[in-house]
């Protein structure tokens, strides 16, 4: 009897043993272990590139635990989160969130959630690849210039890419070629990279790890973010019909939009002709991005520089023929 229920004993100890060896903890319950996800953040966090000058500093660490976003320090923190790409098991999605007290554009405002993110399957039984990258510049609005490649167009298969921060609107750019496209207010120069402070996982929205409870605070869009897929089927599916390298826009550009936009200081309606024309030029790159292409950008500005000038000129001989037209009305008058 008492040999009976010590083997009981045993019994009911063991099996719990067994099973947590068995069953890795998933606190956030998305079918992926913590240890896989905490691994997978690590090996592909990108290198993030900030402006010194930029009036937020860092990206942003917020106080664990509170049910708003409660700015705590500009150090560099990166919050992470992975789960498995809905529909395709085999391939896990990684989002990389850099997060600001405040976005110092022309319609700032406090609280700014930005990110890119990474499309990862397995490479073998333990090593992981990327295959295709995401930058969110501008999401859901007129100026969205968000980017997507195949992840050995931009170098990071294996690790991070390089990641080029706009400086006061924090929008992200996988090549600062194209960051000063769309609605003309990103500035990618003269950035420096950041010493990434910690990358944190975020968890679920509706199971958040490490006192991320305030995730969910309307101020920002950070849950939203997180609750949907940056690489859809449309999206893949534009990316596969591609040529390495290039970069492609996530969705299809505004692009007249987003000139006349880019020019609204304008009055000259030359220069709005101009901004036109950018827009159908930047339109009909809508295939790829070839990042041999820049030239392009740099014949549009010149374009558009000859046009104001020709302007100029113009309005300096109206106005010489003006005052030479009032000279002689003065002098006709006073011989009457």
């Amino acid at each position: 009897m008492v040999r009976s229920f010590l083997t009981l004993a045993l019994f009911t100890i063991a099996v719990p043993i067994a099973l947590s060896q068995a069953a890795p903890t998933d606190a956030d319950r998305d079918g992926l272990a913590d240890v896989l996800e905490t691994e997978l953040l690590t090996q592909f966090s990108p290198h993030f590139m900030v402006s010194p000058r930029d009036c937020s500093n860092l990206p942003a660490e917020f106080s664990p635990l509170a049910l708003k976003a409660v700015f705590q320090a500009d150090n560099g923190t990166i919050y992470g989160q992975a789960f498995p790409r809905p529909g395709h098991t085999d391939q896990i999605e990684l989002h990389f969130y850099h997060l600001w007290r405040t976005d110092c554009g022309e319609m700032g405002h406090a609280l700014d959630a930005e990110h890119v993110s990474a499309l990862v399957s397995r490479d073998g039984p333990t090593n992981w690849k990327a295959l295709a990258w995401y930058a969110a510049a501008h999401e859901d609005t007129v100026c969205d210039r968000s980017q997507i490649a195949r992840a050995a167009a931009v170098g990071a298969e294996n690790h991070g890419p390089n990641i080029w921060i706009s400086r006061g609107k924090h929008a992200s750019f996988l090549n600062t070629k194209v960051c000063n496209q769309g609605c003309g207010g990103d500035d990618c120069s003269e950035l420096q990279p950041v010493e990434t402070r910690a990358v944190i996982n975020l968890g679920e929205p509706s199971l958040p790890l490490n006192g991320a409870t305030w995730v969910d605070d309307p101020h920002w869009q950070l849950a939203r973010k997180m609750r949907r897929s940056d690489f859809s089927e449309v999206r893949i599916a534009r990316l596969d019909q591609l040529p390495d390298p290039a970069i492609l826009w996530a969705d299809p550009p505004k692009g007249s939009y987003q000139g006349a936009i880019r020019t609204s200081g304008n009055t000259a309606a030359s220069i709005g002709e101009g901004a036109r024309a950018t827009g159908a030029a930047l339109t009909a790159t809508d295939v790829a991005l070839d990042l041999a292409d820049s030239k392009t950008g740099d014949a549009l500005t010149g374009a558009t520089s000859a046009t104001g000038r020709g302007l100029a000129k113009t309005c300096q001989g109206v106005m010489k023929a003006l005052r030479m037209t009032a000279k002689k009305t003065g002098k006709a008058l006073g011989a009457n």
